[in-house]
Formats: C-alpha cells, structure tokens, sequence
C-alpha cells in the first residue's frame, strides 16, 4: 500500500482512534486509582498527529504495507512523581492491559556512556471497532524522565550520533545527574517517611523542633486533642477531621515563641483555663470586625487550641498593656498584615482588650 493510501486509510480512521484513545486513558486512569497508595503526576493521551505520520512513513529504512504496523497511532502517556512508581504502573498495566510483551520495552536500561529517552514502554492492543492487530501505546516516566524527553525533543535529535563529541559528553553527564536527582528525591521521601512514623515516640521521649510533620503529629497528641474538643464543646461544634490552616499555624507558632513540640505542650498544659476563655471574647471581636462567626463553620477544626495558644505566648511576656499590644501587632504584622503596621496595630489592642478579664501567667 502507497503512503498516500496509508495517510487517507488514517485520515479515515482518526475519529475512532480518538474514541478509543480517550477510552485507553480513562481506563488507564480508573486502573491506576484502584490503589490509592499510587500518586501520579498526569495522564495524559494523544493520537500521532498526521505530519508526524507522513514523516514515518517516507523514513528511507522503513517500509510499512499496513498501517496497524505503526504501534504508536495512540499513545498514553504516565507520570510519576518517583522512579519507583513506574514499576508500580508496570505491574498494574501487565496485570490488567493486553501487554504485547515482544513489541515492548524498557528504555530505561542502558549503558553507562549513553544518554536520552527514558521510559518504560508498553504495546497493547487497541480494542474494538478495530482489527484486532491494532495497538497503542503507553509510556510510564517519571516528572524529570519527562523533562528530559520535551527538552531532548525540541533540540531536535533523535539518535545519540547526530550530537556532537563534545556535547554528547555533556548531555551524558547531565542525563546521570537527571538520574542521581530521581533517585536522591525517592531517597528523600523514604526519610521524610521514616521521620513522620518516629515522631509520636520522639515527641513522647524529647522535644523535637517544629515543622509541618511534627506539628501534624502534635495535633493527633492527647492534650492537643482534649483542649481542641472543649473549645468545639463550648462553640456548640463538632470538632473536624480537617487540621486549622497548617502552614498559617506553624508560622503563628514560630513568631509566638514557640519552636518545639515541648513548648507548645508546655504552654498547653500552662495556660489551658486561659485558652478556654479566649474563645467567646475571641469570636465576638472577629463578628463584629469580619463577620467571621462560628455559625458558619461546619465544624471546628484541630488545632484550633495552638491558635489561641499562640496568643496567650504573646499577652503573656509582660503585664504592661502597652508592650501586649506591641508584641501582638508584630505578630499579626509577621503573618496578615506585612504592609500595614496601622491595622495590625488596631487589631492588637481589639484583641488585649477582649482578653483584658483573663488571667495569664506572665513571664518574670
């Protein structure tokens, strides 16, 4: 069959390439959901467009008779965040697609003086409304897999000895950087794993400096949670599932004082009649400056308790109301109001004057 032929056989067959491209990722996307412990980046699919095609087909050492030959007329495509997770769709994708194991590949192997394309390449079949040898594609790859093959694309070559010496030598180094940095973020997450499972028994035994994993371990600690359900209790709220604004409270904590796990049960423990009584006079300030009511909250969430803490740290370092004020306009400067020390300054004397009636330890 002519090459004309074969274009006008695609040209006649593209809309159910496009169905049945559609439907290979939706069910690709369906497949890789069934195990929820699996995150990916993207899936995303596409039909070889026909410029594309005509290229293939007048390549000098190819010779096509029939264009269900061409195993690329739809591909899927996969992304995964971390190398490991590319065998994790491997293993989905040979469990549960028609794999045609010997038009397939991984092309992620390859010796150590080469450099390019990396990807774990899968052929299936297509489906129905087609003949039966009709295929389809599935490349899995990680983010930076993916980076490399977009840039490698737009610099235009497509064999290694079209690049020459000296910039292969270059591209050969920076292909095993791409691939130290694949392997040094899987590194990484491991530790970051490891770290957050340690941190209940860490923070039982010993202070530990706060970050978003401990202040998440923090708030699933018993006097974090007993405090936070008496002031859902006296809001007349269900306490949530949903922690308060996580990255908001770690910076409201910092500024505070409050560095440690240790510091922030300590001052729990310190000042937990003080917490409990800010939050009326707290929520009638917010009403009538912001309309922020607990009537619209579907529920409290946790951690609410460390936000008032953070407060009670402040008010607590002098008996003077002038320094109370000062020190609490610094804290809503540092965190809502960076360019505009005049309202920062009027929110703080609001709220030391709504918590004028509670009695807070103060520092010597």
């Amino acid at each position: 069959m002519s090459n004309e032929a074969l274009l006008a056989e695609y040209d006649h067959i593209l809309p159910t390439l496009r169905a049945r491209g559609e439907t290979a990722a939706r069910d690709l996307r369906d497949l890789l959901s069934s195990d929820p412990t699996l995150k990916v980046h993207s899936v995303a699919w596409r039909p070889k467009s026909r410029e594309s095609l005509a290229q293939k087909l007048a390549r000098p050492d190819r010779s096509y008779t029939d264009l269900w030959s061409l195993t690329d007329l739809v591909g899927v495509r996969v992304i995964t965040y971390f190398a490991d997770a590319v065998d994790r769709v491997g293993e989905l994708v040979e469990a549960h697609l028609p794999v045609d194991f010997a038009q397939s590949i991984d092309k992620r192997r390859r010796e150590s003086t080469d450099f390019g394309y990396r990807s774990l390449h899968y052929v299936c079949r297509l489906g129905d409304a087609l003949p039966p040898h009709a295929r389809f594609e599935v490349q899995v790859r990680t983010v930076l897999d993916h980076a490399w093959a977009e840039i490698e694309h737009d610099l235009g070559y497509k064999a290694t000895e079209e690049i020459p010496l000296a910039v292969r030598r270059r591209l050969s180094r920076l292909a095993g950087l791409l691939e130290l940095a694949d392997q040094e973020f899987g590194a990484i997450r491991t530790d970051l794993e490891g770290y957050a499972r340690a941190l209940p028994e860490r923070i039982e035994a010993a202070s530990v400096p706060l970050d978003g994993f401990s202040l998440a371990a923090l708030l699933d600690r018993a006097e974090v949670q007993a405090l936070d359900a008496l002031i859902a209790s006296g809001l007349h709220k269900e306490l949530g599932d949903d922690p308060f604004y996580p990255d908001y409270l770690l910076k409201m904590l910092v500024a505070s004082g409050i560095r440690t796990t240790e510091d922030a049960r300590r001052g729990l423990q310190a000042h937990e009649r003080a917490i409990a009584a800010m939050v009326e006079p707290y929520f009638a300030l917010t009403e009538q400056l912001w309309q922020l009511s607990p009537k619209q909250m579907d529920r409290i969430p946790r951690g609410y308790s460390l936000f008032f803490l953070a407060h009670a740290e402040v008010l607590r370092t002098s008996a003077l109301r002038l320094e109370k004020i000062e020190r609490l306009a610094r804290l809503y400067r540092a965190l809502d109001y960076p360019d505009d020390a005049k309202t920062a300054h009027h929110v703080a004397s609001l709220l030391v004057d709504a918590f004028g009636h509670i009695g807070l330890r103060t520092s010597a």
